[in-house]
């Protein structure tokens, strides 16, 4: 999980974690905060559907979409 990729995406769209939220719940699938970033600090992992919602609200590439959510960091 690339937390800081996908945080400056939503930075860079002029959006909030908040909007984002709200935009996905929208879309029917039920995302919480709190859900959201357990997903961020990797304290679960996001599922298929909250991705896919992720990645429509955001307009990510599947490029994208590999990076942020799929993408061991190598350290």
């Amino acid at each position: 999980m690339q937390k800081d990729k996908l945080l400056g995406i939503i930075k860079t769209q002029g959006r909030t974690v908040s909007a984002v939220i709200e935009t996905v719940n929208d879309y029917g699938v039920p995302m919480s905060p709190s859900t959201f970033y357990k997903g961020l600090r990797d304290e679960r992992p996001f599922k298929t559907n909250e991705i896919k919602a992720l990645a429509k609200v955001l307009s990510l590439s599947e490029k994208q979409i590999y990076e942020i959510f799929f993408a061991e960091s190598v350290s």
